[in-house]
């Protein structure tokens, strides 16, 4: 998104601009420096490299080196998928069925409701398993369910909104908000999530236009909403006039489906769902059941951002959905590993998960330093994600998100959770930040 020769921030204000340490954005800087991307002057700054540049210095085999080292990815949180092979074979069996089926034409044309009706019929008694009574014509197919996120703040939203979400909230929203020129307030929480009192002091203190809100193991702390929670979160969005963009990503694993805001407040609330969390990541399709009243704008959204979700995509999700696959991939057993995290971390850490969840919200004992446990696991291979991408506001907590699906084989996670226990036992020790 810089152009050619574009000077970068300094250290100093960029850390200011983000909310993260000036120590955190050096290490950014070095590695970006490192990768060939941009080129450091003594005395005037940094600045970004022409794309030959990049290119002649190797930025590309840059990147790679991490993985060629044995690095493992633990800070995105995405569904386990066992080594031998089950998920692509069952995608081959669902892509031969396609093809002996039906006329293919239909999957090669536009629709402009962003899907064909049978999938949105499928995909709508599908919510309705899940606890949302929605017609057909209310569902709205996207290309996963960031898309259908930004396509529902671009469509509803206007720069300069306010959107109150969680203190601690989904990072892509926060990317989005700003690309959409959203402005981001943060709400307490506790342990089901937001606390309704402080959204409601909130509102009444300065107007707010709408909440997003994830009620089902919400990403980063893995909290879930009780029904009574979800019921209060509407009633201060009713009488704040908030819409309401709530995501269920994760509802299908967990095994009490209590029923989602929407189904509280339907004349308000966007609720977005997908199978990339639960199922395969690979598999880039969302669900958007809107109110009646909202549905043309989100359409014309979907329209005008990606004309619509691929229709062959859209067929192996709900085959998936209808024929039980879906559902079964769902059910792989995350148990034992979560077994490993408490054998290994014990009640050596404060951490907080539930049973069917991907991630874990870890608490860094003081006076541990977050960034350089960040830095250190990196540097023995393990890559984790600290609170500062999580963060709305300045108030950074002590903490770091673990993903417990991203190493395939049992072993290896836990060889690589002993690295990272050993990482936050180790880092109490000042560190100096080159300014």
């Amino acid at each position: 998104m810089l152009a050619e020769g574009a000077e970068l921030p300094t250290h100093r204000e960029l850390a200011g601009r983000l909310g993260v340490t000036v120590g955190t954005v050096t290490r950014g800087y070095a590695e970006a420096e490192r990768r060939g991307l941009t080129v450091a002057e003594v005395g005037r700054g940094t600045y970004v490299r022409s794309r030959r540049e990049a290119e002649d210095f190797g930025w590309r085999d840059a990147a790679r080196e991490g993985a060629s080292k044995g690095v493992v990815d633990m800070s995105l949180v995405y569904p386990w998928v066992p080594p031998d092979g089950e998920a692509g074979r069952l995608l081959a069996q669902t892509l031969e069925q396609i093809a002996r089926g039906r006329p293919l034409d239909e999957l090669m044309s536009y629709d402009p409701t962003s899907a064909l009706l049978r999938h949105r019929e499928i995909a709508a008694h599908w919510i309705g398993r899940m606890g949302l009574d929605v017609t057909p014509d209310q569902v709205i197919v996207t290309n996963g369910a960031q898309r259908a996120m930004t396509v529902c703040l671009a469509s509803l939203l206007r720069p300069g909104d306010t959107l109150m979400t969680a203190e601690l909230t989904y990072p892509g929203l926060k990317a989005v908000s700003r690309m959409l020129a959203l402005r981001v307030r943060g709400v307490a929480m506790d342990d089901e999530g937001i606390i309704p009192e402080a959204l409601d002091a909130h509102c009444s203190e300065s107007p707010a236009h709408a909440l997003y809100v994830v009620p089902t193991i919400q990403n980063a702390t893995g909290a879930t909403m009780s029904e009574q929670r979800r019921r209060e979160i509407a009633d201060v969005a009713r009488r704040h006039g908030l819409i309401i963009l709530e995501d269920e990503i994760h509802v299908v694993r967990h095994p009490d489906r209590i029923a989602p805001i929407a189904a509280v407040a339907p004349e308000r609330t966007l609720h977005i769902t997908t199978l990339c969390k639960w199922a395969t990541f690979g598999l880039r399709i969302g669900f958007i059941a809107a109110p009646e009243r909202a549905v043309e704008r989100i359409r014309s959204g979907v329209r005008s951002s990606l004309w619509m979700a691929a229709p062959l995509m859209t067929e192996v999700a709900t085959r998936w959905i209808t024929d039980g696959t879906g559902e079964r991939l769902a059910k792989r057993k995350l148990a034992a590993r979560h077994a490993i995290v408490r054998d290994v971390f014990g009640e050596r850490f404060e951490y907080q998960t539930q049973p069917h969840s991907l991630h874990l919200w870890v608490q860094l004992p003081e006076p541990v330093r977050k960034d350089e446990c960040v830095a250190q696991a990196k540097q023995r291979g393990v890559l984790v994600a600290g609170a500062e991408a999580f963060t709305v506001g300045r108030d950074v907590p002590h903490a770091v998100r673990v993903s417990i699906a991203a190493v395939p084989h049992r072993e290896e996670l836990r060889r690589r959770l002993e690295i990272l226990a050993e990482v936050f036992e180790g880092c109490s020790d000042p560190c100096v930040e080159t300014l």
